[in-house]
């Protein structure tokens, strides 16, 4: 028997179906944030029932399925499927003195992450390279402090919503490493001081362009050493 669940588990055809049930459940978590009649919220709900149903199923034919029952749950992407799969039984009334579950129940489009052999890839590709993604990001940290001490003790009396202390500039300069209208950061100090714009591109090129694409160097590289593996 548990050769013939193997095969189905291994199969293509399941594991598309899958893939489809997991994204028709996202379609249906998302329908139910809009105001609908009572015969669609009955219809949605009919629908999370049978897709519940579904997972269980789902999950039940990959235990049955592994050739080493010991070996199943020895796998964090088995534990994360299994915990949401059993918190999907949960039944939940529709108030708010249930939303954290309600809210749990959204992880279930996760679940595609564990389907799909790429994304699973690259999520291992993320764990592994916390270590240095931290040591980075703390570093990039610094930098930002550096600056926006900087700049609240040249800047702050000039335009103190801005500037007026390092966390108001803190959150000023995060907005320019975003390059999300940062033109409109740098040229009233630019009016000001002819050489603000000194401060600003060195910013941006040593945070906006360098760090953050060492970081992305840093995921590529564990990426393409787990593709060598």
């Amino acid at each position: 028997m548990s050769t013939a669940f193997f095969k189905i588990k291994e199969s293509r055809f399941f594991q598309l179906l899958v893939i489809t049930i997991i994204i028709f459940n996202a379609f249906t978590i998302g329908v139910n944030t809009y105001e609908l009649s009572d015969f669609s919220n009955k219809l949605i709900n009919l629908l999370d029932y049978s897709i519940t149903i579904f997972f269980v199923i789902e999950i039940t034919i990959r235990f049955i399925g592994e050739p080493k029952k010991s070996q199943f749950f020895k796998s964090g992407w088995n534990i994360f499927d299994t915990i949401i799969v059993c918190i999907s039984l949960i039944p939940i009334p529709n108030n708010s003195s249930f939303l954290l579950l309600r809210l749990l129940r959204v992880f279930r489009v996760l679940r595609i992450i564990s389907v799909i052999p790429e994304l699973k890839m690259i999520i291992e590709a993320l764990l592994q390279s916390v270590k240095c993604v931290f040591y980075v990001s703390l570093l990039l940290f610094i930098i930002l402090y550096i600056y926006s001490t900087i700049g609240s003790i040249l800047f702050s009396e000039d335009i103190p919503s801005r500037w007026g202390n390092v966390g108001t500039a803190m959150i000023t300069l995060f907005q320019v490493l975003t390059l999300s209208s940062w033109a409109q950061v740098m040229l009233p100090i630019q009016d000001i001081y002819w050489w603000a714009w000194i401060y600003f591109f060195s910013f941006i090129i040593i945070c906006g362009i360098t760090m953050l694409n060492l970081l992305i160097a840093i995921l590529v590289d564990v990426v393409i050493n787990q593709k060598k593996l």
